[in-house]
């Protein structure tokens, strides 16, 4: 399906009928303690634009991760028909580990079916670009963008029409490669296959299981697809609403 993807067609409608703006907070746990992660994203023309900003509490100036992440909305041709869909563009993410910076840029290379990469760090080993050729497979998904892609890709109404079926797609880890150093066994590339599966309804919210290198993490939604809470069992990570606490049904 690289072909395909690659004979993207730009286009100012968005699929699912649009994306409205939304900013919101959430508590972020880990092994490590508890943090504050603000989350936003719009529409501008055809493009999507995702951010984070993971704080070490509420109000607090200190920024211990920020992202950006912007795929654009349009359709592509696969075998004379047209699909609407979502292309990764471009990605920013930047970490303070130990109060140095470290960033990885991300631009999609069309011409050579391939994502530039730009690492700065203070360790030699990343530093520099990288030209990374994109893997066969129809959607991609930045890891930091994964609800609204998987809305926008119509994935997520896809899923729950067939709740018995698990649908491929693939991540794109935008904060690679620091993100491989701290997870456990997330792998060593930039790229990971990933399936979402609908796993029913609880108190009212949407459950969705996306499998990774043989992890999970779910994602809870509303009834409209709105972001409630997610949690990544494997790593210990929760993202509730601020105040809430991790429920039994998640663990």
């Amino acid at each position: 399906m690289l072909a395909s993807f690659l004979l993207f067609l730009s286009c100012a409608s968005h699929p699912e009928g649009g994306l409205n703006p939304s900013k919101k907070k959430f508590s972020y746990s880990d092994v490590t303690g508890t943090y504050s992660l603000t989350r936003e994203h719009k529409s501008a023309g055809s493009k999507i634009v995702t951010r984070s900003q993971l704080s070490s509490n509420e109000g607090s100036t200190k920024i211990l991760e920020k992202s950006i992440t912007v795929s654009q909305a349009g359709v592509l041709l696969d075998s004379g028909k047209k699909l609407k869909t979502l292309r990764p563009f471009a990605s920013e993410f930047t970490v303070w580990l130990e109060g140095k910076k470290y960033l990885s840029k991300m631009k999609l290379n069309v011409k050579k079916k391939s994502m530039t990469v730009q690492l700065e760090s203070p360790e030699e080993k990343w530093n520099g670009l990288q030209e990374i050729p994109f893997p066969k497979g129809q959607y991609f998904c930045f890891y930091t963008q994964i609800p609204e892609c998987l809305y926008l890709n119509n994935l997520l109404r896809k899923a729950k029409t067939a709740p018995n079926q698990s649908i491929p797609f693939i991540i794109i880890w935008d904060p690679y490669p620091f993100i491989q150093e701290q997870m456990t066994n997330v792998g060593k590339n930039l790229f990971a296959p990933a399936s979402v599966k609908f796993d029913g309804e609880f108190k009212n919210l949407f459950r969705y299981i996306v499998e990774v290198e043989g992890q999970i993490i779910l994602y809870h939604f509303t009834p409209s697809f709105e972001l409630i809470k997610a949690a990544w069992i494997a790593q210990g990570i929760s993202i509730v609403p601020p105040g809430e606490e991790v429920a039994n049904d998640e663990e």
